[in-house]
């Protein structure tokens, strides 16, 4: 997004139990969370998803599936501020972007992910399953089939 040079206005945060096992309680829920201003900082954003989560997250369900999506995107440079938000003062814009240039530099430069947000590393307790993956042909060299003559 900001390499882009978007920012967003609000995201969308959701949860789903695993439909295709019945003998499970089901629960579905979005909520939307609408931010104080737009805003492309990875910390406001994380923030605003951790509230979303803690409206609609309720115990005692196995969750199959849950994620956020940005909603309301639009172009930093031409961004507006309506009556009702927050304006950001020059020198905390100023930092915040100087602080988001850093993190993306230091993940471009070392590797991605090398700097997150409290997102789980590996050999953690939980992590991604990706074993049903489907191949990415189109977008990873190392993907591609070898044939050998």
């Amino acid at each position: 997004m900001r390499r882009q040079g978007s920012v967003t206005s609000e995201l969308m945060v959701f949860v789903n139990t695993n439909r295709f096992q019945l003998d499970q309680p089901q629960y579905r829920n979005r909520v939307v969370v609408p931010l104080t201003r737009p805003t492309d900082d990875s910390r406001e954003i994380a923030q605003a998803a951790t509230q979303g989560l803690q409206a609609i997250f309720l115990a005692g369900y196995r969750y199959h599936k849950a994620g956020v999506m940005l909603l309301d995107l639009s172009a930093d440079a031409h961004r507006q501020l309506s009556l009702d938000e927050t304006p950001q003062s020059e020198a905390e814009r100023w930092r915040s972007q100087r602080l988001m240039a850093t993190v993306d530099r230091l993940n471009r430069e070392l590797g991605r992910d090398s700097v997150t947000l409290g997102l789980p590393r590996q050999g953690n307790a939980w992590a991604l399953r990706c074993e049903r993956r489907t191949p990415r042909y189109t977008t990873r060299w190392s993907d591609l089939v070898r044939v050998k003559s």
